[in-house]
């Protein structure tokens, strides 16, 4: 499938700010959770989210409302804080260090999960692909399915061209980061989903511009964005049915304009008077 990219090197779901955009995936499948719940042959319900974040709650979200509560999803942190550990659980996430992946404890040993997600972003990680290789050794390799979400803007197109899965890509730092562990993943034969600008009412491009003096670029420059939970769809769609080493790109055709992202913000109460 062709995505447009107009602006910048964003590539994913455009969504309209009145209503977030249905996942445009040709991954989902609405069987998919049917076949799930009456148990036809689907793998293990473990899940291990690396990056226990927004995203990544809100993937273990997704996954539990597919396998069921009895679903048991690990989310990976950084540091312990009694208060997030406590919301994770309330969540239904089990929370652990990321210093203790493989560890000898029996939940957290190397090669135990058939279901991996690396949603941590790269930024604060000095060695970001060794913290995905870390990931990759959780994962068994021989059932289930490794996802590891990396950006569409690794893309090199800047000039509004079209650009498919297999598109030229940027030598930036911040791309090359992304494109190693991208190349860790799919050779082990994991899965990658390359996202746009992620949103959500209290946070994204429009937090942004709204507290810029002034914001730089053009005003009809076309942007692209996923809203996180349609990104969690996507995701939780490739851990489900998403074939080994296969980069995807979870895109719709509905870029926004920057004057129209801040317009549509400023409908939303929150936002009103800025």
């Amino acid at each position: 499938e062709k995505i447009r990219m107009l602006g910048y090197s964003l590539v994913a779901m455009a969504a309209a700010w009145h209503g977030r955009a249905m996942s445009v995936s040709r991954l989902r499948d609405p069987t998919l959770v049917a076949a799930v719940s009456t148990g036809s042959s689907m793998p293990s319900n473990r899940l291990l989210v690396v990056g226990a974040g927004v995203l990544g709650r809100l993937i273990a979200n997704e996954w539990r409302e597919a396998h069921g509560t009895d679903a048991q999803v690990y989310g990976v942190v950084r540091s312990s804080n009694e208060v997030r550990d406590a919301a994770l659980r309330a969540d239904g996430l089990t929370p652990c260090l990321r210093e203790n992946l493989g560890s000898a404890d029996a939940c957290l040993a190397e090669g135990t999960f058939e279901h991996v997600v690396f949603c941590a972003a790269p930024g604060g990680n000095d060695d970001y692909p060794a913290e995905v290789a870390a990931a990759l050794r959780m994962w068994r390799g021989d059932a289930g399915r490794f996802v590891f979400t990396s950006s569409a803007g690794v893309y090199a197109e800047e000039d509004g061209g079209v650009v498919t899965e297999g598109s030229p890509v940027s030598d930036t730092p911040r791309a090359q980061k992304l494109l190693s562990a991208e190349r860790l993943v799919t050779e082990a034969g994991g899965t990658v989903v390359r996202l746009a600008g992620l949103y959500l009412l209290e946070r994204g491009a429009h937090n942004a511009y709204l507290n810029m003096a002034e914001v730089k670029g053009r005003a009809d420059g076309l942007i692209n964005q996923i809203h996180y939970v349609d990104a969690a769809s996507a995701v939780v769609a490739t851990l489900l049915r998403g074939e080994m080493g296969m980069i995807y790109v979870a895109a719709d055709d509905a870029p926004l304009t920057r004057e129209q992202i801040c317009r549509a913000a400023l409908e939303a109460k929150p936002f009103v008077g800025k």
